[in-house]
């Protein structure tokens, strides 16, 4: 499970990571280097079903994650909470059959096939390169990621984005008042990410097939 806010920023200054959050502690940080690479039907019926499939290559990990995540939906405090499952892989799939087995071989095929009423035929559909500097905040045994991304698409401009995540519904209680500091901290430099970053990479690259205005 993942729950999380996207932030769009747009300032100018330094980028700023506090040691306290919410009440929470910064415990640890880290920077990499991190290429995603999406897969979907011609169609992008994956997309269109509020669903997103990729092979993650991080620099600081020694191979690659397959992820696998649900359909969204929207909380009372405005996060999306979804379902998410990785698998480690060894390489990046090769063509859109070569990524068909992974998810046989990670027990993920019947689960999109239901999507996909059965027609399970996919092709790589675009990569996002993204320079990520993430930082841990915890509270006893609850864990709140705040992470910075520096994207860059293959069309269009670089954005920044600001992203608060955490896996837990125990500390998920705690990211209305994550999302109350960093507004006040941050202010006007920082509003809602208007898509999640697989969808923008569809609207940028795909703007005849995927539907801008549906909420995925």
């Amino acid at each position: 499970m993942e729950i999380e806010l996207q932030y769009l920023y747009t300032g100018s200054e330094p980028l700023v990571i506090p040691v306290e959050l919410a009440g929470f502690a910064l415990a640890n940080s880290a920077s990499f280097d991190i290429r995603d690479s999406f897969f979907d039907t011609d169609s992008l019926a994956l997309r269109r079903s509020g669903c997103s499939l990729r092979i993650r290559r991080q620099s600081n990990l020694p191979s690659p994650v397959l992820t696998w995540k649900g359909p969204s939906t929207r909380r009372a405090d405005r996060a999306r909470e979804r379902e998410e499952i990785e698998a480690p892989v060894d390489h990046i799939a090769r063509d859109g059959m070569e990524a068909v087995e992974m998810l046989r071989t990670a027990g993920l095929y019947d689960r999109i096939a239901a999507i996909l009423e059965g027609d399970v035929r996919l092709a790589m559909i675009g990569e996002l390169e993204n320079r990520r500097s993430t930082h841990d905040y915890v509270q006893g045994l609850h864990r709140v990621e705040m992470c910075w991304d520096r994207l860059r698409f293959p069309l269009g401009p670089t954005q920044i984005r600001l992203e608060l995540e955490t896996q837990s519904e125990a500390s998920g209680r705690f990211i209305r008042a994550f999302d109350e500091e960093i507004r006040a901290l941050y202010g006007k430099d920082v509003s809602d990410a208007e898509y999640g970053k697989a969808k923008e990479l569809c609207v940028r690259l795909y703007p005849e097939l995927f539907s801008a205005s549906a909420d995925v």
